[in-house]
């Protein structure tokens, strides 16, 4: 649909504001009661037909336009609003319509119909959401709350090209994390699975988290929930360069990771994130990828084939990173049993070369 044309729409909203300002009422002289009575008179004649205005999105019924007001004008994109010309021109008229109960403020039953009417696109659904916040800051969160759901069940955001392969529908409902970028969350790579769950990153760094907690029934993305999603078998199968248990590139990044959030975390999350990679193929070593208790550090090579920590991008294991990777179950030292069990390998193998050496000499 082609933009209406811009010359044509300034001259009818000149000539509908010519009218409004003929039809207003001023204080009479020396009795105010003359152009209160004309007023009321005015507005009487036409008390069984609709009262048309021009609005933002043309001409309207009085009933279905409402007062402008820049918190909403970010994504109310449909709803008809008096035109700011209107506004500062003719105020005494639309004084009189607002007192006679004509033209309203914008409620939250028109938010509501116009989340539910469209999708809101990503710099809309970021002043939607200002919007709330601003709400509830003022207070009043029990009111808020109990009409909070509608807000989340009708407010859909869609992300990428209309019509396109990269279009992403998100409603607000399945929203239940976010990623404070301002702490642990940081340490997230953007990049890389993230859970469906999660608010967009466009969309929550714009705003405190502190805010996003105490507006939303939403939590922060945590270090073990992205994780548990990043480890999920299903997820990991769509890429195979995003697959701890395949690729030691991918494994080292998130090894780093979790290294850097480290002292933050609680030692009930330690456990596990150990728990959770004990039995996963994630550190890289000299002999390929090892589960923890099969990798060694290098101080322990006491063989020329035990799999000893070695990371793709040749990054050193010392310090915090030593330190993690000896949690996760990575060994500083080889067990006795294991040294003993290879001597009586390296044993029987010797003894059996030697008696197929004397046997085939006593042939010969």
């Amino acid at each position: 649909m082609s933009r209406p044309n811009e010359v044509l729409q300034a001259w009818l909203q000149s000539r509908a504001l010519h009218v409004l300002k003929f039809f207003t009422f001023y204080q009479s002289t020396p009795s105010p009661d003359v152009s209160h009575l004309l007023e009321s008179a005015f507005f009487s004649c036409g008390a069984n037909h609709p009262f048309l205005l021009i609005s933002t999105v043309g001409v309207c019924n009085a009933s279905e336009v409402r007062l402008p007001d820049s918190t909403f004008s970010g994504f109310l994109k449909q709803l008809p609003v008096l035109p700011e010309e209107i506004m500062t021109s003719a105020q005494p008229m639309v004084t009189s319509l607002q007192n006679r109960g004509l033209v309203k403020a914008i409620t939250f039953d028109d938010v509501l119909k116009e989340l539910r009417s469209r999708p809101l696109e990503e710099e809309e659904m970021i002043a939607c959401l200002k919007w709330w916040v601003g709400l509830n800051a003022q207070g009043d969160n029990l009111h808020l709350i109990s009409i909070r759901a509608e807000l989340l069940h009708a407010a859909v955001l869609t992300i990428g090209k209309s019509d396109s392969a990269d279009e992403k529908i998100i409603p607000l409902a399945s929203v239940k994390t976010f990623i404070n970028s301002r702490g642990v969350g940081s340490n997230i790579p953007l990049d890389s699975p993230l859970p469906d769950h999660l608010l967009p990153v466009g969309v929550s760094k714009n705003f405190p988290p502190d805010a996003l907690l105490s507006s939303f029934p939403w939590t922060e993305l945590s270090i073990i929930e992205w994780l548990r999603h990043v480890c999920d078998p299903t997820v990991a199968a769509e890429n195979v360069e995003r697959d701890i248990n395949l690729s030691a590139p991918w494994a080292e990044r998130i090894l780093n990771v979790i290294v850097r959030a480290w002292p933050s975390l609680s030692n009930q999350m330690k456990l596990e994130i150990s728990s959770l990679l004990k039995n996963k193929t994630c550190i890289p070593t000299s002999g390929g990828l090892k589960v923890p208790e099969q990798a060694y550090f290098a101080n322990a090579n006491v063989f020329h084939d035990l799999p000893v920590v070695t990371f793709p991008s040749g990054m050193i294991v010392k310090g915090s990173l030593e330190r993690v990777l000896q949690t996760l179950g990575v060994r500083k030292h080889v067990d006795l049993q294991v040294v003993f069990n290879r001597f009586v390998t390296q044993s029987l193998k010797f003894h059996h070369t030697n008696r197929n050496f004397v046997k085939n000499d006593k042939d010969q």
